[in-house]
C-alpha cells in the first residue's frame, strides 16, 4: 500500500517521534512543505498528513522557563491531537510560523512542571 505525499516539495525536515502510544512513541522523519505537516514512521507502517488549513492550536512544551522546547502537539480542526517530540523544535517552530499565524502557537505546561505544581502551596 502505497501512500502519497500532501506537499509536492518538502521544504523542512527533522528526526521526530510521535507519541500516538504513551508507552511506545513511533520514531520517523517530520516533514513540511506548501500544504501541510507530514510524519512518516521510520519502522513499519505509519504516517500522518495534516494540511494547514487543519491546524487549529500548536501548544508547545516548553522547559525551563522557555529555554528548551521539547516538542509540541497539534490540535486539528476535527479535534484531533498530535503529539511530536522533535530535535529541533525551536526551529521547527520557527518554520511552521511561515504558514501559521502567531495566535495558533501556545505554550503548554510540561507534565514536570504540572507535578511540581501540585506541591507548591
Amino acid at each position: 500500500m502505497s501512500v502519497d505525499f500532501l506537499n509536492a516539495t518538502v521544504e523542512y525536515t527533522t528526526r521526530a517521534n510521535a507519541m500516538l502510544n504513551p508507552i511506545i512513541p513511533k520514531s520517523g522523519i517530520f516533514l513540511m512543505g506548501e500544504k501541510g505537516i507530514e510524519f512518516r514512521s521510520e519502522k513499519g507502517p505509519g504516517f500522518i498528513q495534516i494540511p494547514w488549513t487543519s491546524v487549529e492550536n500548536i501548544f508547545v512544551q516548553m522547559l525551563f522557563g522557555g529555554r528548551y522546547v521539547r516538542g509540541f502537539t497539534i490540535a486539528t480542526d476535527e479535534g484531533q491531537l498530535f503529539e511530536f517530540v522533535v530535535n529541533d523544535a525551536k526551529d521547527t517552530l520557527k518554520y511552521m510560523r511561515k504558514y501559521l499565524e502567531r495566535d495558533v502557537f501556545q505554550a503548554s505546561k510540561s507534565n514536570i512542571s504540572k507535578v511540581l505544581g501540585q506541591f507548591k502551596k
